[in-house]
């Protein structure tokens, strides 16, 4: 230790050293540090005078490790990097009761947010960082420690897990004024449906459901369309037509009688959402996981939910 307080001032050097082996370039490297270009040429003449070794060769536009470079480096450089994760992870952990989960706008807006009362009742010191966006996210990137995502088929590679199997059919408001008994597929085609736009696969939109019954495509125009599911979802609370969505986020307006379904239809079984659990050593992580597969069964799915 008595060495290490000598060269203490070396030390920055040492990232500046990394830095300029990755990019092979003082220019580069002094864009990535965020200092500028004579600041790291300077720290790189200082490193090399501490340990009294020429480290690099400098060519026309870039910068190559001299033999004595080149074992300085395979010593320097995976130091770094341990020193690198023990810092993300202390300083991920040192969060203690926080988590970051990511969801999509529709999974939060009606399925976790409602019950996130019951969290914070139970686990009163528990912070949840909510990260909610409809794009897949780099996952490491954004520190997530839990990850929710509706997919066909998760990706290779992770412990994905299935939460809970979407089942979908026609849901409206009691104050929509129907026109018809409503008891079987071919009376919606008289009724004023709401038609999603937008980037959704076919399943979720009524020409695919009208297909699977084997009955014409209802026209549009006799209908309301609405980009984006939270809007359909609103329009359907305001009566203004009958939507297409179901379990499980449209459970709690169900229950409530907010919206209503056509029980004399079958749902159809659509995608799974999935779970991936990046942080199983935190308590905190596992906490919530738990908690999010038991809200999963406590709306009685049947074989829907799975641990």
């Amino acid at each position: 230790m008595g060495e290490l307080r000598r060269d203490v001032h070396l030390l920055r050097n040492l990232v500046t050293f990394e830095a300029v082996c990755r990019s092979q370039n003082f220019t580069n490297a002094a864009a990535d540090l965020g200092i500028t270009r004579v600041a790291v040429s300077r720290q790189i003449a200082d490193l090399e005078d501490g340990i009294q070794q020429k480290l690099f060769s400098r060519m026309h536009r870039k910068v190559v490790l001299t033999a004595a470079g080149e074992e300085f480096a395979n010593t320097v450089n995976p130091a770094l990097d341990e020193i690198s994760h023990a810092l993300n992870k202390y300083r991920h952990d040192a969060g203690g009761s926080r988590l970051s989960v990511t969801i999509t706008t529709a999974f939060a807006t009606f399925w976790l947010m409602p019950r996130l009362v019951d969290l914070g009742s139970r686990f009163p010191d528990l912070e949840v960082n909510l990260v909610v966006s409809d794009r897949y996210l780099d996952l490491a990137a954004e520190n997530v420690d839990i990850a929710i995502r509706y997919m066909p088929a998760p990706p290779e590679g992770d412990d994905w897990v299935r939460l809970m199997r979407e089942e979908i059919f026609p849901v409206y408001s009691p104050k929509y004024p129907i026109r018809t008994t409503l008891t079987a597929p071919v009376d919606l085609l008289s009724e004023r449906l709401l038609f999603l736009s937008g980037q959704y696969r076919p399943e979720a939109r009524w020409g695919h459901w009208f297909k699977v019954h084997n009955l014409p495509q209802p026209d549009e125009k006799n209908g309301v369309t609405v980009n984006t599911y939270i809007n359909m979802v609103q329009a359907a609370l305001e009566g203004q037509g009958i939507a297409l969505a179901g379990f499980p986020l449209m459970n709690g307006y169900l229950q409530d009688g907010t919206l209503v379904r056509m029980t004399s239809i079958e749902p159809l079984m659509r995608e799974y959402y999935y779970v991936l659990n990046r942080s199983p050593r935190k308590a905190v992580t596992r906490l919530f996981y738990d908690w999010l597969f038991e809200q999963a069964a406590s709306e009685g799915y049947g074989n829907s939910v799975f641990r």
